[in-house]
């Protein structure tokens, strides 16, 4: 059998508006989507698609800045590679600091090419686990009447896992928690994330008060540079710490095993994409760490790329959280996503599953 080789990558941007605004943290606000599509093509003309996200101020990366890691520095070290060979292909941009979302998003495109060219669907390539996952619904942060009726509407749609946004007033942030749980029911998961925004004092304060309601886990409560505050919190709240911007790749998850901070680990591919996030995952394993999969905003390319990474593997025992995408405008792919009472059912087709609307893409492209 005649494994085809990487022939060319290239990195387009565009943006995909919201229907609604996004906020999160302390200052934390989204309008719109700023993404870039990697697409690998090979030799033989199988493509594979993969998405980043372009977010300075957690990421430090931009559309520009991902589009010339891609196109200037990992596609020269990557052209005439097998697409089976994914040791070699981390081992020529391993090394290129930083650009996470740049490598991870063409990881994911490789992937999506070998899974393609095997006639096999991503998420039987990688583990195989199951062919669904669960989702949750995020709550952002608006008026208190306005998240808690987000809430209400999101259940009536079968969804019954719910992450909800704090951070920017505790007092109010602890009222939501007690409405969200008063109206949502006693048997919905709730969590919270507070994006690092509380100090160790106000987190210290207000998140026992909240596991009173009920929360299942609380997600980044303090800066992660406070590590004694991290440790000293995580003895007395009563929940899990959920870490996500604490474990950013491999090496972090290491020392958050180390530190004995964290209970639940939040995996973003395209922040790591398949290879670093299995590395990350089997590591979480070992330490006790149990996983989740989480969002960087994804369309609905890059929620099916997660979606495919979180069915492949049993260690993913919460909901997803892939459910921005059905707060946007629009969609880039042909056939919609199955969203059924709050699951996600991927498709049984060869590689994503999915194929691009190309004319939907040449709408929301920017300039080069």
């Amino acid at each position: 059998m005649i494994i085809p080789k990487i022939q060319k990558i290239e990195a387009i941007k565009f943006d995909m508006p919201f229907s609604t605004s996004l906020r999160y943290g302390s200052k934390g606000h989204l309008k719109k989507g700023d993404h870039v599509l990697v697409r690998v093509t090979t030799d033989d003309g199988i493509t594979g698609l993969g998405e980043a996200w372009a977010q300075p101020d957690i990421l430090g990366e931009s559309q520009a800045s991902i589009c010339w890691a891609v196109e200037q520095w990992i596609a020269p070290r990557l052209e005439g590679i097998p697409l089976f060979a994914i040791e070699k292909v981390w081992d020529q941009i391993e090394n290129i600091c930083a650009n996470n979302t740049a490598k991870g998003a063409v990881d994911i495109a490789i992937h999506d090419a070998l899974a393609r060219s095997l006639g096999i669907p991503l998420y039987k390539l990688l583990g195989g686990w199951t062919d669904r996952i669960p989702l949750t619904w995020i709550i952002g942060q608006t008026g208190t009447d306005e998240m808690i009726e987000e809430g209400l509407e999101a259940q009536k749609r079968g969804f019954n896992s719910f992450k909800i946004k704090i951070g920017i007033d505790s007092q109010k942030d602890v009222e939501v928690i007690r409405l969200a749980r008063q109206e949502l029911g006693d048997d919905t998961f709730i969590y919270v994330d507070a994006n690092q925004a509380y100090s160790y004092h106000q987190a210290s304060k207000v998140l026992p008060i909240m596991a009173n309601y009920g929360i299942a886990m609380a997600e980044d409560p303090i800066p992660n540079w406070d590590t004694q505050g991290r440790l000293r919190l995580s003895r007395q709240i009563g929940v899990p710490i959920l870490g996500d911007e604490c474990v950013t790749s491999p090496y972090d998850v290491k020392r958050e095993i180390d530190l004995g901070v964290i209970s639940v680990m939040n995996v973003k591919t395209p922040r790591t994409g398949y290879y670093q996030s299995r590395k990350a995952i089997h590591l979480a394993e070992q330490g006790g760490i149990r996983c989740l999969i989480g969002t960087l905003v994804e369309t609905d390319i890059g929620v099916l790329a997660s979606a495919h990474f979180g069915a492949a593997f049993k260690i993913f025992s919460y909901p997803a959280e892939l459910t921005y995408f059905l707060k946007m405008e629009d969609t880039l792919l042909k056939d919609p996503l199955r969203v059924e009472d709050g699951m996600l059912y991927l498709p049984d087709k060869p590689g994503l599953g999915a194929e691009l609307d190309e004319e939907k893409l040449e709408h929301y492209r920017q300039g080069e």
